[in-house]
């Protein structure tokens, strides 16, 4: 077997896919690995996948059936398991119950069951060639079961696309979960997104892959591979970025104000104690403030102190504390001019430069480093 440079390419990947499976299966951290679970099994699939590609690419014969699952649907997998993931990471209380099996019928019964009792049913082309094959403009006769394999292998992108749009609507909860309760987040949140983002560039070459055959009805080998290297590109962001990110369990209850007990008639007071601990305590210095540590302090509840921040100063709590940060690096940068600007960040209580450039440009409009300069030339 000789293999081109592409095949390479594509057995770099799967180790690279191996390597993760091996960290996530030997993490020290109980909690790590319970949690990322639902990662491994979605690395998994990705591998099977790849190895399924390869075999295909290079005429290698597995002996089974069943291998050559992405003919008949186990692309059905990919999304409830991503959802899980997602769902494991944004809704800490989470846990599986017995009817999120249904998920996976589609799955069970595409995949396993009819392939199991029908597989003679389905032509030797679209064994060989793809279910798609029966869309091509040779004279053929096709069966019912043939063309509803052809319409499942499309429907299987479909289906991961909507588990797409869902774990979205999760991050846009958690995030806005999160400014509610925390003072500090760690910059690598963000790259929950960005896993959800290289999904949806797979399924989106995968609908360039599906429209160049269809509809244009030309088939290069090489085309295949605009829907197979982006996994690879997953996997580099997971090793480097979402196996080392801390994710924080948050409060549904958030931002759930209807009935609420605060009273109207104490709210200048409480806007006074507040007031009081960010000017003259600076507990916004605190690296790991939380909303639960300020509630304390005011001998408050977090529901209320999260209420009284939001309708009393239009704010989240994320953004309440790095306001004040933000004021308080400003005094540092006009008193020492000299200090590298991530000693100021520490100094005002940010725990990363990223936060503190973010959360300067959001309430000055300009960078630290730009407003330093304009400092230095007055």
């Amino acid at each position: 077997m000789k293999l081109d440079i592409w095949s390479i390419f594509i057995i770099v990947i799967i180790f690279q896919g191996l390597f993760l499976l091996f960290v996530l299966l030997f993490s020290k951290n109980k909690k790590d690995k319970k949690k990322n679970q639902y990662l491994l099994y979605v690395i998994l699939v990705l591998i099977w996948f790849l190895v399924e590609f390869f075999t295909v690419r290079n005429k290698i014969d597995v002996g089974l059936n069943i291998f050559y699952g992405t003919r008949y649907g186990s692309w059905f997998l990919l999304g409830p398991l991503t959802y899980f993931y997602f769902k494991s990471i944004t809704e800490s209380t989470w846990k599986f119950s017995k009817k999120e099996i249904l998920h996976f019928l589609p799955f069970i019964l595409f995949v396993i069951i009819i392939p199991f009792i029908a597989y003679k049913a389905l032509n030797d082309r679209q064994i060989d060639y793809g279910m798609l094959s029966v869309f091509d403009h040779r004279e053929k006769v096709i069966s019912t079961i043939q063309y509803v394999y052809s319409v499942i292998f499309i429907l299987q992108f479909v289906h991961l696309g909507y588990f797409l749009y869902r774990n979205l609507k999760l991050v846009n909860i958690y995030s806005k979960e999160l400014v509610s309760e925390y003072s500090t987040l760690d910059p690598r949140i963000k790259w929950l997104r960005y896993f959800n983002m290289t999904l949806l560039f797979i399924l989106l070459f995968s609908a360039i892959f599906l429209y160049v055959l269809l509809i244009t009805d030309i088939y290069r080998r090489h085309l295949d591979y605009i829907y197979v290297l982006p996994i690879g590109f997953l996997f580099y962001f997971i090793t480097f970025y979402f196996i080392r990110t801390e994710w924080k369990p948050t409060d549904k209850n958030f931002n759930k104000y209807v009935g609420s007990s605060l009273n109207p008639k104490l709210i200048p007071e409480y806007i006074t104690t507040l007031n009081q601990l960010m000017d003259t305590e600076k507990m916004y210095l605190n690296h790991n403030l939380r909303l639960s540590d300020l509630a304390e302090k005011m001998t408050l509840s977090k529901h209320h102190l999260s209420q009284l921040i939001n309708q009393q100063y239009n704010l989240s709590f994320y953004d309440f504390i790095n306001k004040h940060r933000t004021a308080e690096a400003k005094k540092i940068i006009n008193d020492h001019r000299e200090l590298k600007l991530i000693q100021v960040a520490f100094d005002a209580g940010f725990n990363n430069k990223t936060s503190f450039v973010n959360a300067f440009k959001k309430f000055e409009k300009t960078t630290p480093s730009k407003f330093r300069e304009a400092i230095l030339i007055s």
